[in-house]
């Protein structure tokens, strides 16, 4: 699997204006939400929050990845944000989170769903992906920055 098989330019953002957690990942069900008319934005939101009162998404290096499985998702559906301001997300390196990947998963999708977040994981890992993200300069670059497979091995400033 790759990111362009769950991500679309529509679904991406570079400039994601939130003050807190709860904000980011309101404004960022919103984004998902008038992009895929059958899920509604406050649903996506009270699943993702539910998940993140059971513990942190943010996997460190500046990066969350909220997620949840939902009834009326039909397939896997991310939604990639560059926050504008850097917002603490209770991270364990205490590192305030700067991406946030949204990741919804059809409610019987177990084995799709972990595998999906290894995968996301995985990329995030990688200080060079993590930079290349954080240049995009627009919504537009920051899906191919994402889904550019691999990241180029140019020098990044």
């Amino acid at each position: 699997m790759n990111l362009a098989s769950i991500l679309t330019p529509e679904r991406t953002c570079c400039d994601l204006e939130a003050s807190s957690k709860k904000r980011a990942i309101e404004e960022a069900a919103g984004h998902i939400a008038r992009t895929l008319p059958r899920l509604d934005a406050a649903e996506i939101y009270e699943n993702l929050i539910n998940r993140e009162k059971l513990g942190t998404t943010a996997i460190g290096h500046g990066i969350a990845i909220p997620h949840c499985r939902m009834q009326n998702c039909d397939e896997i559906v991310g939604g990639l944000f560059k926050l504008r301001q850097p917002i603490n997300f209770e991270a364990f390196d205490d590192q305030p989170v700067q991406i946030m990947f949204v990741l919804l998963v059809p409610a019987e999708e177990v084995e799709d769903h972990l595998a999906t977040l290894a995968m996301l994981a995985e990329r995030f890992e990688s200080e060079k992906f993590r930079e290349h993200l954080l240049q995009a300069t627009s919504d537009r670059e920051l899906y191919e920055r994402a889904t550019q497979d691999p990241v180029p091995n140019a020098r990044l400033a």
